[in-house]
Order: structure tokens, then C-alpha cells, then sequence
């Protein structure tokens, strides 16, 4: 339960369940008589406000109490990451820092090849996010399964904002924006 004095946002940690494949997800519906219906979700991208419940079974028992017969689902996989993986994610955050791609693998070179061989070793059959909506009365109510998998973004954020003569140069104005990424992960 969460208690509030005053309009002030206190950030807290977040656990989130694991991700359940679709198989687990069928037998959870089916063990609280919900019917899942696959769908494309994605809680990053959405544009509509949702509630997000912490445990499936809370979500799938208010579903039920709610008097729905069913949720959609969405279970992602993430196949091992390679280079051509690494230059598309290097694309995508030197374009949101504003930063060339070439500066953010000089200066984290290593850590890049340590993300690669990091995720070499991820069994990549087991799921990395799980997505469970419910609506009802004009809002969707969410569960999200993730499993800890590793983040390149979170990896090169972190060492961008330690610095680096390259980075200092064309990343220092961007350090709070970055760190502000960071945490919105979560």
C-alpha cells in the first residue's frame, strides 16, 4: 500500500516477476478460467495510460473479479546479440545523445565486447519480457514478466557518463539526459 503526504515522486525499486513463456501464461489463465488471446504488446511504446499490477495472479484474479473472460498476452524473445546487432543499438542511442556512433564504440570498446560475450552465454529459448492486459471500464490493466538478460544501452550509459576525453567533449551536456534514460529502463 502506498501512502502519499504531499505531490512529491519518491523513485522506489521495482521487482518484477519473471518473464513466463507462453506456455506458463496459457496455464495460469486456464488455472484462474481466463482465456489469453495472443497480441501485440509492447508497455514501452503505449500511448494510453494503463495500471500496472506487480503479480500475475493479482492481475488474473481482479480480471475475474472483474467479470472479464479473458486477457491478451505477449511473450518476447531475444535471439544472442552480434555486431550487426551492436551497430543498430549504437545507431539508436548515438542518435538520441546525439553522439557519433564511432565515439561510442571507441570509448567503449571493451565493454562492448564484454556485453557480447555476456549474452553469448544467455539461454536465449527462455523468454526475456511477458506482457498481460486486462480491460475493463476503459483501462487496461497490465502485468509485465521480465528476466534479467543484459542491456548494452545500460552498459555504454553508464560508461559514457564516467567520461573519456572523446565522450567529455560530446557527451557532458548530455550526462542527466542519459542517466535520466537509464533509470526509465525500469
Amino acid at each position: 500500500m502506498k501512502i502519499t503526504s504531499n505531490l512529491t515522486h519518491i523513485a522506489t525499486a521495482v521487482e518484477f516477476e519473471a518473464a513466463k513463456s507462453e506456455d506458463e501464461l496459457l496455464t495460469a489463465f486456464d488455472q484462474a478460467g481466463l482465456q489469453g488471446f495472443p497480441a501485440e504488446l509492447d508497455i514501452a511504446e503505449r500511448t494510453e495510460d494503463h495500471v500496472q499490477m506487480m503479480s500475475l495472479d493479482t492481475l488474473l484474479g481482479f480480471a475475474k473479479a472483474s467479470g472479464l473472460a479473458a486477457v491478451t498476452y505477449d511473450v518476447t524473445y531475444f535471439p544472442h546479440a552480434d555486431d550487426a546487432e551492436v551497430d543498430y543499438q549504437l545507431r539508436q542511442l548515438s542518435h538520441d545523445l546525439e553522439i557519433s556512433p564511432e565515439v561510442i564504440r571507441d570509448v567503449c570498446a571493451s565493454e562492448i565486447e564484454e556485453y557480447l560475450a555476456l549474452d553469448a552465454k544467455r539461454d536465449a529459448s527462455l523468454p526475456v519480457h511477458s506482457i498481460v492486459e486486462a480491460y475493463t471500464g476503459g483501462t487496461a490493466f497490465a502485468w509485465y514478466g521480465m528476466s534479467e538478460y543484459p542491456r548494452l544501452k545500460r552498459v555504454i550509459l553508464r560508461k559514457l557518463a564516467q567520461g573519456g576525453q572523446r565522450a567529455t567533449r560530446n557527451f557532458v551536456m548530455r550526462a542527466s539526459k542519459a542517466q535520466v534514460d537509464l533509470l526509465e529502463d525500469y
